[in-house]
């Protein structure tokens, strides 16, 4: 393969010891189950105690200096200003005392002036006010239109609506594609000029402390062992943590390590504990330790059809054959499982598009241009029951096998859960046609589609209602049917349909009923789209585990798949993504998904950001890609690697599958591949395997430097394990020392499909 970009990876392994299993030590935590961080931002916050305790009997026991409880009708308030950044409570239980992280926010008053439009009627929407017109008051003010927000230091897409109609903010010159072929401007919140936190390295480990370098005298620290408060020795040599005794008896354990200075949070530690010994080696987790995740996204429909027995597209000349079912099915899924394609590709984790009944005939329309064509239900989004395996995919059989053999090869299964909207033929839209919410809304208009102005109540399309799932009796029966799938099936996780649309309280409904149903931690991912700040509202303890990161999502795909684009973006979402999720949380890191264009398309230049890219699908034929687009495919999941998170491949990424967006990003996948592709393949298969088997990559600290708009440097650290990442993105060949970078003649060096330009082995 030539024209590589090198990825320099300075691994200094160590061989662990082994430790015998006490035959007494049972217990294991999984990091998910921890209790997650609570954000007190401003004078007030609300927090639900049964987040972090199963028992209705518990009781907040302790909060800090500076704050007072008082019961509200959602849970309890907190009120008043911490006197330090990092602090904890504390809830009495049946079983004892969980000490809960408590971090005070950063959000600050930002005033924001639009110059002109004096008289007119202008409203903004952004990700600031979840894209609704009506939330955010305008004022008109010496010549320009003012707002005061409230904001965490970051950027903020929005847009104003001028006397009905969408337009740029002509008093700011910084705008963005909107990957709808128009764009949208960027508020930049500054995030205050005091020092940030030092960076904080995992130095050593015995069966009795924990070492870490030395920070300023000024920063703070907090240290957790599992969910109580653990001692730490702060010091002008380092900061030392003592193991306590009781992590002898636990098979998995955790300590974790927050720092804060000047009302910044620093990165964060979390360290596997083994039986009172802090893992130094991937070979002694398993996949129950979800961040050694590299999942792969299957669509069941266009994967692979191992039963063609089941075959039923939908007899109706008015749905076009690419929005017809095409045969793949569990079978198919289970046959390439058996013959080893997860595992020679490296992944361990697999996640499935629905599989529930679907309805049997055409529905929808597409009618935009191009082909017109109704769709079939190939994709699992309409469901017509929630329990029920549809018969073109599987019998429950099937999916009980399927299953069985999964976890014999150690792969994790997730199902695709949809529990916002039913098809109108579901039967308990049919018995209750009130359980939906309204169709129409309070000023006549259709209720379609209104994803941020409606986000709760809106319909997906005239045919699919949406369940008022703030009504208890619905909220108890839909989450009831999402159960079956892990008590009935053995599934490992759920990853959650349009999860901005459902209201918390099923959210948390359906993981209260999960935990006491299951023994095992069922993680859980959604999907929103929104600010940073909104996805992470639905992520912690009694909710979801994660979600998709959109929005690194979005600045990587920028940045990879235009000539000569800079880091610029990408590395503030990237260090947006490390302050509101933690350096080491479990967001799906995504190479694409079905509601995005191919990615090696739009690299290779055959299709443009500035382009309705589903059009563009329809109407004409998107060829294979360029060498480009391979490259820097292999680009993109280099980053998903190097970033803390799980990499998520939607099918055909490990192949530059090509396409427009929906439905053209959803052809039936490939399994004879040409040379390229087969490259392509095993590149991706090498950095999934480097990834479960350096530690560095799975629980390391993780620091970004951009040098010049061009060069991008990750380094991931744990102990002395260190793995750096060299992305250059510059249409020239460069060398590594024209960026002043000076790479130590021990580094261990993995090459890496190049992004602009590329390294050669003289620049090393």
């Amino acid at each position: 393969m030539n024209k590589l970009l090198f990825i320099l990876l300075s691994t200094l392994l160590f061989t662990s010891c082994s430790l015998p299993d006490p035959s007494n030590a049972v217990r294991r935590i999984q990091a998910a189950e921890l209790a997650s961080p609570h954000f007190h931002n401003g004078a007030e916050s609300v927090l639900h105690l049964y987040d972090y305790s199963l028992d209705s009997t518990c009781e907040l026991s302790f909060v800090p200096n500076g704050l007072t409880s008082a019961n509200d009708h959602q849970g309890i308030a907190l009120f008043g200003s911490p006197s330090s950044t990092l602090n904890y409570f504390s809830i009495l239980h049946s079983t004892g005392q969980t000490d809960v992280p408590l971090f005070k926010g950063q959000k600050q008053s930002h005033l924001l002036r639009i110059l002109g439009f004096e008289g007119e009627d202008v409203r903004i929407k952004g990700v600031f006010n979840a894209w609704n017109t009506e939330a955010t008051a305008l004022r008109w003010n010496n010549g320009a239109w003012e707002t005061e927000l409230v904001l965490a230091p970051g950027d903020y897409a929005y847009k104003l609506v001028v006397n009905g109609v969408e337009t740029l903010d002509p008093s700011n010159p910084i705008s963005i594609p909107n990957g709808f072929g128009q764009f949208n401007n960027i508020l930049s919140v500054p995030g205050g000029t005091k020092e940030d936190p030092k960076p904080l390295r995992f130095l050593g480990a015995s069966d009795t402390l924990l070492s870490f370098s030395s920070i300023p005298e000024d920063q703070e620290l907090l240290v957790f062992f599992n969910d109580r408060v653990a001692s730490v020795l702060h010091t002008d040599e380092g900061v030392f943590v003592p193991v306590p005794k009781e992590a002898a008896e636990f098979e998995r354990a955790w300590i974790r390590v927050y720092t804060a200075r000047n009302g910044k949070l620093g990165g964060d530690w979390l360290i596997p504990m083994k039986f009172g010994r802090a893992v130094v080696h991937t070979a002694e987790l398993d996949r129950r330790d979800w961040h050694t995740s590299i999942m792969y996204f299957a669509m069941v429909d266009r994967f692979f059809n191992g039963d063609t027995t089941n075959d039923e597209p939908v007899q109706d000349a008015a749905i076009h054959p690419r929005a017809n079912y095409q045969g793949g099915d569990i079978a198919g899924i289970h046959q390439k499982l058996n013959q080893g394609y997860f595992d020679a590709l490296g992944t361990n984790t697999v996640w499935i598009s629905p599989i529930t009944q679907n309805p049997k005939n055409a529905w929808g329309l597409w009618n935009q241009g191009g082909p017109v064509s109704s769709f079939s239900g190939y994709h699992g989004y309409w469901p017509i029951s929630n329990i029920k395996p549809d018969h073109r995919f599987a019998s429950e059989q099937d999916v009980h096998a399927f299953l069985t053999d999964a976890h014999k090869w150690n792969q994790n299964v997730l199902v695709d859960y949809v529990a916002n909207h039913v098809h109108q033929s579901h039967p308990v839209f049919q018995k209750h046609p009130d359980w939906a919410t309204p169709k129409y809304t309070k000023d006549g208009r259709l209720n379609t589609q209104l994803w941020d102005e409606e986000r709760l109540t809106t319909w997906f399309d005239t045919f699919m209602p949406t369940l008022e799932l703030r009504n208890p009796e619905v909220a108890d029966l839909m989450s009831d049917s999402a159960l079956v799938w892990i008590t009935e099936y053995d599934f490992d996780g759920f990853r959650h349909d349009a999860t901005k649309h459902i209201p918390m309280n099923f959210t948390r409904l359906l993981t209260d009923k999960i935990r006491r149903a299951s023994k095992q931690h069922v993680y859980q991912i959604g999907e929103t789209y929104g600010s940073d700040e909104l996805i992470a509202s639905y992520i912690g303890s009694g909710k979801v585990d994660a979600q998709f990161n959109f929005n690194l999502y979005d600045a990587a795909f920028e940045a990879f798949t235009q000539e000569g684009a800079t880091f610029d973006r990408l590395t503030t979402a990237l260090g947006s993504s490390l302050k509101y999720y933690g350096h080491h949380h479990l967001m799906g890191n995504i190479s694409g998904n079905q509601d995005k264009p191919r990615f090696a398309s739009m690299a290779s230049g055959h299709l443009s950001l500035s382009e309705d890219s589903k059009l563009a699908g329809w109407t004409r034929e998107i060829p294979e890609p360029l060498e480009r687009g391979y490259r820097k495919m292999g680009c993109l999941h280099a980053f998903n690697i190097a970033v803390p998170g799980i990499p998520i491949l939607y099918y055909g990424d490990e192949i530059a599958l090509h396409g427009g967006n929906d439905p053209d990003n959803r052809k039936m996948m490939v399994f004879e591949r040409s040379e390229r592709q087969q490259e392509l393949f095993d590149w991706i298969a090498e950095l999934n395997n480097g990834r479960r088997n350096i530690m560095a990559l799975n629980y390391g600290s993780t620091s970004i430097q951009q040098l010049g708009p061009h060069l991008l440097i990750i380094v991931r650290q744990y102990l002395n394990e260190e793995v750096r990442f060299f992305f250059n993105n510059s249409k020239e060949d460069r060398r590594l020392d024209d960026w002043g970078v000076t790479v130590p003649a021990d580094n261990h060096v993995v090459q890496s499909i190049n992004c602009g330009a590329f390294f050669t082995d003289t620049d090393l």
